[in-house]
């Protein structure tokens, strides 16, 4: 697998978790599976200046909430392992789709923007706050019991798709 941000001897201690809460897991008895679970310690945040006034900057969006547009393919929101993949959100959802199995997700599926700010996002380029949007964002799906697929696969393609439409800014937005 390629390199991520999880450090091997995580692998370890991920595959000890796995082996003692598999049928916590399969039982979708999620109290219980997640006890034990040997959550990854990420590094501190570098904090960079944005380097430009916010007014001047592009914005995009990043959520982990599991809402894609209509006709893309849904998350696996069934899987007790999760799913690894993100979805390119254009800047205007006209039907959409929400899938994902560990938040109440009654208020995405009322209104994308509770997860998926890009309407507020457009107030604020109106009002001159911010610059522009961005022409991509990108959703997944945040539950990952095993978060290095998406390291290795969707967050290397999510980054490049930031520099590719010259992003300054991101907001992450929780599901």
């Amino acid at each position: 697998m390629p390199s991520t941000p999880i450090p091997t001897s995580w692998d370890t201690n991920y595959h000890q978790w796995l082996a003692a809460h598999r049928d916590a897991l399969q039982a979708r008895n999620w109290a219980v599976a997640f006890q034990e679970y040997p959550w990854v310690a990420g590094a501190p945040m570098q904090v960079k200046p944005l380097g430009k006034p916010l007014a001047a900057a592009r914005i995009a969006v990043i959520s982990s909430a599991g809402v894609s547009d209509a006709d893309q393919m849904p998350f696996d929101a069934e899987s007790i392992w999760g799913d690894a993949t993100f979805r390119v959100i254009t800047p205007r959802l006209k039907a959409w789709q929400v899938n994902h199995g560990h938040y109440a997700t009654d208020a995405a599926r009322t209104d994308y923007n509770t997860v998926l700010p890009l309407e507020p996002l457009e107030e604020l380029q109106r009002a001159g706050l911010i610059g522009s949007i961005a022409p991509e964002h990108y959703s997944f799906m945040g539950y990952q019991p095993d978060p290095r697929p998406f390291y290795a696969d969707s967050a290397p393609r999510i980054l490049d798709g930031l520099r590719h439409h010259q992003v300054d800014a991101v907001l992450l937005v929780p599901g």
